[in-house]
């Protein structure tokens, strides 16, 4: 008798830490609660009028866990507009709250003053420093609830940031641009709007980061991340961006070229040179935020995005790397395609060649959808294929490879 009640309690066990496997990777609680508006910070806007700055907190309803990572996620809008509640926001806060994620759109400082005197490059700057201020208190305000009585039950040792677009430039630069010697590279005396903590409230509480969520942004100078080798970064671009470049090139404002911004592209190849951990997806062929909008194809990347970002959260904040979610070592001159079976997506990666062109078809030959690029590695969406065996041709710089690839 008492073996099968030791034996029923280790299977009651096992069916625990299963279910809570899927936490953080998958929907996991059917409504989320929203608390809108929260007053975080004051500081004052480009134009000197006092700014009451606000949040809003989305939680799992009915979740019973005391420790949960919180996301604090920033909008888009060039830093000149955008809102915190804005509807690509508002559904990527909801779909992380509906995986048990604690998720915070924060409203950030907006605005420039084209005629300062100062150049665009210098006023953009100053924006994106007033952003990057604003979440640094947004931060050391959950940080400040938590002592507070943790009302909103957040591990400390869990804090991500990041955004859309602004969000993601915000996001980087709040992560890594965060030592005094940093601040020469800018043109801008950042002492006058309050250094590198900021002035928009919570002081003496903390802002450091676990990680940078960095969609379609950018960084100013890759070398901030040189000593922040504990911060992994996950980023998603599209190539074919004309507003925040996919690599290196100028952000323009109105056709005028602003500043030299390093896209997803070159933030993921230097931080790899830094050894951080770091992950790229590449929405191939894809424009600006291609998840904005509401057509099947904006809502298809949508999926894409949050499918990603999820499996990305789940590695860092769990530890536990599934089978379906590991990313294989190369060959010394194989071709790579993972995961396979693949649901949302498929990455294809060659060690030294570049791929011009992906094909899939179906095992009768019916060519259902082809892609093009010039880099050693593509993603892909799936999500609009049913289940089954397909085709994978692969024309690299050099030879054609042709695989098989498993859709659930």
């Amino acid at each position: 008798m008492m073996v099968k009640k030791i034996t029923l309690v280790c299977f009651l066990m096992i069916l625990s830490l299963l279910s809570f496997a899927q936490r953080y990777l998958e929907k996991s609680f059917d409504s989320v609660v929203v608390f809108q508006d929260i007053p975080y910070g004051f500081n004052y806007n480009f134009r000197g009028d006092s700014t009451q700055l606000y949040m809003d907190i989305y939680l799992p309803h009915n979740d019973t866990a005391t420790k949960r990572p919180l996301m604090a996620l920033a909008h888009g809008g060039s830093f000149v507009q955008g809102n915190k509640r804005s509807s690509d926001m508002i559904i990527i806060c909801k779909r992380l709250a509906e995986m048990g994620y604690v998720v915070v759109s924060f409203q950030y400082r907006l605005g420039i003053d084209i005629a300062s005197g100062k150049t665009l490059e210098q006023e953009f700057q100053q924006a994106v420093w007033r952003g990057a201020q604003d979440g640094r208190a947004a931060i050391r305000f959950m940080h400040k609830t938590i002592e507070n009585g943790d009302s909103y039950k957040i591990n400390p040792a869990q804090i991500y940031t990041g955004g859309v677009s602004a969000g993601g430039v915000l996001g980087l630069q709040l992560a890594f641009l965060d030592k005094p010697n940093e601040l020469s590279t800018l043109s801008l005396d950042t002492n006058v709007i309050g250094g590198i903590e900021g002035n928009s409230g919570n002081p003496g509480y903390p802002w450091k980061v676990r990680g940078v969520i960095n969609l379609c942004g950018a960084m100013g100078n890759v070398t901030w991340m040189s000593d922040n080798k504990d911060v992994s970064i996950c980023n998603m671009h599209g190539t074919a961006d004309a507003t925040v470049p996919y690599k290196t090139d100028y952000f323009k404002f109105f056709g005028t070229n602003v500043a030299l911004l390093n896209g997803s592209f070159s933030v993921d190849s230097a931080a790899k040179n830094y050894a951080l951990d770091t992950r790229l997806y590449t929405y191939n062929g894809a424009p600006h935020v291609p998840f904005v909008g509401l057509t099947e194809a904006n809502k298809l990347y949508m999926d894409t995005t949050i499918d990603y970002v999820s499996r990305y959260l789940y590695r860092n904040v769990t530890g536990n790397i599934p089978s379906a979610l590991a990313e294989p070592k190369l060959a010394d001159n194989a071709l790579l395609v993972y995961p396979n079976p693949a649901t949302n997506w498929v990455t294809v990666n060659h060690p030294v060649e570049s791929i011009k062109r992906m094909a899939l078809f179906s095992l009768n030959g019916q060519l259902l959808q082809q892609w093009f690029g010039s880099d050693r590695s593509i993603t892909v969406p799936l999500n609009q294929f049913t289940s089954g065996l397909y085709l994978l041709q692969v024309e690299t710089t050099k030879q054609t490879f042709v695989k098989k690839l498993k859709i659930d």
